[in-house]
């Protein structure tokens, strides 16, 4: 159907194949979805047809993969859209299953204010029957999960709420007590409480109950059902205690449901490897998140045995015809083995399962099985629910790159690895030349072009990626050298940059309409100069300018230091950081000029003050057409931010703004300014018509120095 699958989970990173694989199983699912736009995807309502393949499209099992895949999809591909897909995808699941089978009403028990209270339907098509629509408790578990990776996904804790509103509703009708002064089975509990209620013990499980959790339809008890109860509730009280903060030895929101299903698993007999393919996968899987627990390890060790037998070519399934097996439920061991671990030999016994039912999996699958295997099957190819994103203890690792990006060093990551709070308010223009090799190198699917033919000597060609920077909202292109096949960024050249040792490949960046990065306006006030007013009724003029990134500028002259070489031979990097009463006032500066600019005085990097003095002072840098000193995140700069550069460059062309006034005339005719830095010189390009900023362009280098993980 999709063509065959390699190398299965011999990388953390999914292969590109692998993620269009994947992709086009979850369109056969829930239609094209991969034009939309993020706003569309925002609106987007899940689809009934093809849909999940029970009541009104929806089904529990079904949806639970399909919300997971779909973060896995956001993770793999960077973009946005996918997660605004998950969580629409979850509304339209509340929307259905969490409402009688005519949508009239929520299930009984379950409010606006606690929608899921009631549990949620399976999504059975019959109301009546031996097949029935009613509640298991496996797949509100599954369900559990996927609002829990929800809830990880975007930082959003509501998602967790729900996962743990859900969790303490459902319990009590799963679970049979009996009072300590009783020696006969109960029935189920009533419903409410803390499914652990004083003076009773959980003695068993049941299967299934009817939808509106009153009356027990299969009295059996599922395999792992206890099991399954343990590992998700320990993970949405992990959730929980994590995102909403808890005192020190404050028992958790599911402690008490947590310690019956601990007591239910110790049970004899219970907690042995199955020899159905689906629960031997969901028993590695619920495996992997505690493997060094005694229990894990034991059920873990054992299912591994059982996996490798069933694998086996002349006598597992393989051996089998396909009108003789079922592909969600093969799925499911590919599923569990992949995130559990397994050796060389076993891995391709996954290899094998997934590449026949890529063959077979649409004339050999009932129609109404189709779109649980197409989830189950892009499961089994990436797997989305792993532990990767579960919450602990202890220190977690990241995904980076270090590198070096002009004259700053940083670390690169892809968003999606991010944890959810971060202050993303600055940006630095530096470590934006290495955003686009390393996005070139390293994205799970192709991005950018490359354009002519290649160099004779290097055999070099040119790469354009298009960055969307989301700080600004603004464009920047970037070109660079690539060779190879498939190409790759060349960090090797002849471009020589000040502040930067040695030759490197030139990196050109082109910044599109950066004006009005933050504010909307490239001159916020509608002013070339404005009169700040500092605390004690002082007055300083500043230029106010918003292009790229937000500067305020000053005269160095108007802080203290006079005109002349001997006057500002005294203004370097080192002398401004050790005059703490200078540096005080520059402070009170810039946060009088953001509070101008429209902008939070207390953001620290967002705008930047930068002290400004005039070429005729700079008889050692010949050429220049002005000369700054910047201060970023409260200390001198040893060269100067690139995207403030980019400002005061457009400033400098500007008519009445401060560096205007203080550059020389031949910068504002020609295309390009020359700064002058500590640390040397930067020729930036600059398009201005009719007052507004058209582009600016300079050149950057960049080298990667390491990838490997960060922990936090």
């Amino acid at each position: 159907m999709f063509g065959r699958v390699r190398s299965l989970s011999t990388t953390k990173m999914a292969t590109n194949m692998n993620v269009l694989h994947f992709t086009e199983a979850m369109k056969l699912v829930y239609g094209s979805f991969d034009h939309l736009t993020e706003e569309a995807a925002r609106r987007w309502t899940a689809p009934d047809k093809p849909g999940a393949g029970g009541h009104r499209g929806r089904y529990l099992w079904t949806d639970a993969f399909g919300v997971v895949n779909f973060i896995t999809l956001s993770r793999e591909t960077s973009s946005p859209i996918y997660l605004a897909l998950a969580k629409r995808l979850a509304e339209t699941v509340h929307d259905v299953l969490g409402r009688t089978r005519d949508g009239t009403a929520r299930l009984p028990r379950a409010t606006d204010a606690e929608p899921l209270k009631g549990g949620l339907r399976i999504g059975k098509l019959s109301e009546h029957g031996s097949d029935c629509d009613g509640q298991y408790h496996h797949y509100l578990t599954l369900w559990m999960f996927a609002l829990n990776r929800l809830a990880l996904a975007t930082g959003e804790k509501e998602y967790n709420q729900l996962a743990v509103q859900l969790a303490k509703a459902i319990h009590p009708h799963f679970v049979i007590r009996r009072r300590e002064d009783d020696d006969s089975e109960g029935s189920s509990g009533s419903g409410g409480g803390s499914g652990s209620s004083s003076g009773s013990q959980a003695v068993r499980m049941v299967w299934k109950i009817s939808t509106d959790m009153d009356t027990v339809l299969v009295p059996s008890e599922g395999h792992l059902d206890a099991a399954t109860g343990y590992v998700v509730y320990r993970l949405l009280q992990r959730t929980a205690e994590h995102m909403h903060g808890a005192p020190p030895g404050t028992p958790g929101p599911l402690s008490g449901e947590i310690a019956d299903y601990r007591r239910l698993m110790g049970r004899g007999g219970k907690m042995h490897a199955s020899r159905d393919p689906l629960d031997l996968g969901m028993g590695l899987w619920m495996c992997h998140f505690f493997k060094d627990e005694p229990w894990a390890a034991a059920l873990g060790s054992q299912s591994l045995d059982m996996a490798r037998a069933m694998l086996d070519e002349k006598r597992g399934l393989m051996a089998r015809d396909a009108s003789r097996r079922l592909a969600f439920r093969e799925f499911g061991t590919c599923l569990g083995l992949q995130c559990y671990g397994a050796d060389e030999e076993t891995r391709r016994g996954v290899e094998a399962v997934v590449n026949f039912w890529q063959q077979h999996i649409e004339r050999s699958t009932d129609e109404d099985l189709r779109p649980i295997s197409l989830a189950m099957y892009a499961a089994a190819l990436i797997p989305g629910g792993e532990c990767s994103l579960s919450v602990d203890s202890h220190q977690r690792p990241l995904p980076a790159v270090f590198a070096r990006g002009g004259t700053s060093n940083g670390l690169v990551f892809w968003r999606h690895h991010l944890p959810p709070i971060l202050d993303m308010a600055g940006n630095c223009g530096n470590m934006l030349s290495v955003v686009g090799p390393v996005a070139f190198d390293d994205a799970p699917v192709p991005l950018g072009r490359v354009e002519g033919v290649a160099d004779p000597a290097t055999g070099a060609r040119t790469a354009v990626v298009r960055i969307l920077n989301t700080n600004t909202s603004k464009v920047v292109h970037a070109r660079f050298p690539v060779v190879g096949d498939p190409p790759r960024y060349c960090p090797d050249g002849d471009y020589e940059m000040d502040g930067v040792p040695g030759k490197q490949a030139r990196i050109a960046l082109r910044f599109l309409g950066p004006g009005g990065a933050k504010t909307g306006r490239t001159l916020p006030t509608g002013n070339p100069v404005d009169a700040l007013a500092l605390p004690g009724g002082a007055t300083i003029e500043a230029s106010l300018v918003d292009v790229s990134n937000p500067g305020v500028f000053v005269r160095a002259s108007d802080v203290g230091f006079g005109v002349g070489d001997a006057a500002t031979a005294l203004l370097t990097p080192a002398a401004v950081d050790a005059d703490v009463a200078l540096k005080a006032r520059l402070e009170q500066i810039r946060q009088a000029g953001a509070a101008m600019m429209g902008l939070d005085p207390q953001t620290q990097s967002v705008p930047k003050i930068v002290l400004v003095f005039p070429p005729d002072v700079a008889r050692h840098s010949p050429g220049v057409d002005v000369k700054c000193l910047a201060l970023s995140m409260g200390q001198a700069h040893k060269a100067v931010p690139l995207t403030l550069a980019l400002c005061l460059a457009a400033a400098a062309k500007l008519p009445g703004t401060i560096p205007f006034q203080l550059a020389s005339g031949a910068s504002k005719d020609a295309g390009a300014v020359v700064i002058g830095h500590p640390s040397g010189r930067l020729d930036i390009g600059v398009a201005v018509e009719n007052g507004e900023v058209l582009s600016a362009e300079l050149y950057r280098t960049a080298r990667v120095l390491m990838r490997g993980e960060v922990y936090y």
